[in-house]
């Protein structure tokens, strides 16, 4: 055999191999892919569901105007507002502001934690007391500032006998809100945030909210927000196509509330995909293996035919 002919023998037995181990092997690749696309949703998912259980305990915890008031409404006004007093003076990085209204609306006492500030808010015009006075159950609307962090102004009815007594009102400032999830997000791969029911980012990851207040979110969560609303789920997490780029995206409702956290995430920036060249290895060890085996077919396809012609002879 000829030295062009035994190039073409090699060649022509490591491509019929080659050609549908690479086919098998781009659908090993794209396999390997989607896989890791999976599980990096899943990852997200895990991630926003602690999150809102987090947000949920510290709404809970520091931005419950009930649990100001406990058990004191039987006590009289006298005793609330002590109460609230107490509170602000404990605690004025949470509570700029705390107000008791009568049943009617009317201000019966107010406590501001800045006593400089000459602004006043009607508590009994927002819409949260509206909305607070008709349901018989705690309201608010997140207020943004150009230069201040973003305020939940609260009202929320204190009942005595199926009836509200009082009104507990006021301004809490979200800046401890706000560093819990940036703190939640210090680790995340994308962005990671907490928005309002309107689509309004109060805290992110990436600080945006302090520079844009009132910013709001990407439209890839927004489109997410609006599919979990459709389906009635409290966590959703899916991939959304949008400019010709592939995102990930998981959102989780903040049980008791209105407000979504969310994680977004590019999938081209999955930091896995940079580590999982054990693929592409196992892919080339084949190709490699493949071509030492079209030389070796080779040698002992060499070796039989020219011991059957000596043989034959």
């Amino acid at each position: 055999m000829n030295g062009n002919n035994k190039y073409k023998f090699v060649a022509a037995v490591a491509g019929l191999f080659l050609l549908p181990f690479l086919i098998l092997s781009r659908h090993f690749i794209y396999g390997e892919g989607e896989l890791l696309k999976k599980d990096t949703l899943r990852y997200l998912e895990l991630r926003t569901m602690t999150g809102s259980g987090i947000i949920s305990d510290v709404l809970n915890l520091n931005y419950n105007l009930g649990r100001v008031a406990g058990a004191r409404v039987s006590s009289g006004a006298a005793a609330l507002k002590q109460d609230l007093a107490a509170r602000v003076q404990e605690n004025p990085f949470i509570y700029s502001e705390l107000a008791l209204l009568s049943s009617s609306g009317a201000e019966l006492a107010r406590y501001p934690a800045d006593k400089s500030v000459q602004s006043r808010l009607n508590y009994a015009k927002i819409p949260a007391f509206a909305e607070a006075k008709e349901s018989l159950s705690p309201a608010g609307a997140v207020e943004y500032g150009e230069y201040t962090p973003p305020a939940l102004v609260l009202a929320e009815p204190l009942l005595k006998g199926g009836s509200p007594a009082y009104y507990l009102a006021g301004r809490l400032s979200l800046a401890y809100l706000g560093e819990v999830v940036r703190m939640m997000g210090r680790n995340s791969y994308g962005n990671f945030g907490l928005v309002d029911m309107g689509g309004q980012v109060i805290a992110d990851s990436m600080s945006m909210s302090i520079v844009k207040p009132g910013l709001k979110a990407p439209a890839e969560v927004v489109k997410v927000l609006s599919l979990a609303a459709e389906r009635e789920t409290p966590n959703f997490a899916t991939e959304v196509y949008f400019r010709g780029r592939v995102y990930l995206v998981s959102v989780s409702n903040v049980a008791g509330s209105k407000w979504w956290i969310y994680e977004i995430l590019d999938s081209a920036d999955i930091p896995a995909r940079r580590v999982s060249s054990w693929a592409w290895r196992v892919v080339i060890s084949g190709v490699l293996l493949i071509l030492i085996f079209g030389v070796i077919t080779y040698r002992l396809a060499l070796y039989w035919l020219k011991r059957e012609e000596e043989t034959g002879a």
